[in-house]
C-alpha cells in the first residue's frame, strides 16, 4: 500500500507553515527557529499514514480522538504497537514476543482476541505506531474561572 497516494494531490488543501520553536536552552525571549513536525513524526512519508483513535477502553495511553502516526515496516520488534485491519476496522496490538514457534500479539482493546500465529507476515498489518499526537482537551468536570 502506498499511503501517499490515498489522497489525490489536488484534493489536499492544507497550508504548510512551520511553527515557531522555543528551545529552553537558548534565549527565552525570541523564537529564532521553526519546527517542522514532519521531521519528528514522519521518517518515511511514502509508507506513513494517520489513524484517528475512535474507541475507548484500550489499555494503552491513546485516548479517544488521538491521532496515531503509523508506518509500514518489513520488520517488527518486541514491544512494538501495530495496527491490524480486520473487517474494515483498525485494531491496536502489542507485539509481545515469540512463544514456541508462534508470534504473539496482545490486543489492546478488551473486546478483541489476542493473536498467535506462525506467520506474522500473513496478518492484515497496516503498520507500526511510531508516534501519537494527543490533543489536550479542557476538563469539563472542573470549575472554570475567568480572568
Amino acid at each position: 500500500m502506498n499511503y501517499a497516494n490515498t489522497v489525490a494531490q489536488n484534493d489536499m488543501t492544507f497550508s504548510y507553515h512551520p511553527m515557531p520553536f522555543f528551545n529552553d536552552v537558548e534565549s527565552k525571549s525570541t523564537f529564532n527557529k521553526k519546527l517542522d513536525l514532519n521531521l519528528y513524526c514522519i521518517k518515511r512519508p511514502q509508507q506513513t499514514c494517520f489513524i484517528r483513535v475512535t474507541i475507548t477502553g484500550t489499555t494503552v495511553e491513546e485516548n479517544l480522538g488521538d491521532m496515531l502516526v503509523v508506518e509500514k515496516n518489513d520488520s517488527l520488534f518486541i514491544g512494538d504497537l501495530v495496527v491490524l485491519e480486520k473487517q474494515d476496522e483498525f485494531h491496536i496490538y502489542e507485539f509481545a514476543g515469540v512463544s514456541g514457534n508462534e508470534f504473539v500479539f496482545m490486543a489492546l482493546d478488551s473486546k478483541v482476541e489476542n493473536i498467535k500465529t506462525t506467520q506474522w507476515t500473513n496478518l492484515p498489518l497496516v503498520g507500526t505506531v511510531t508516534n501519537t499526537i494527543h490533543q489536550m482537551k479542557p476538563r469539563r468536570d472542573l470549575m472554570k474561572f475567568a480572568a
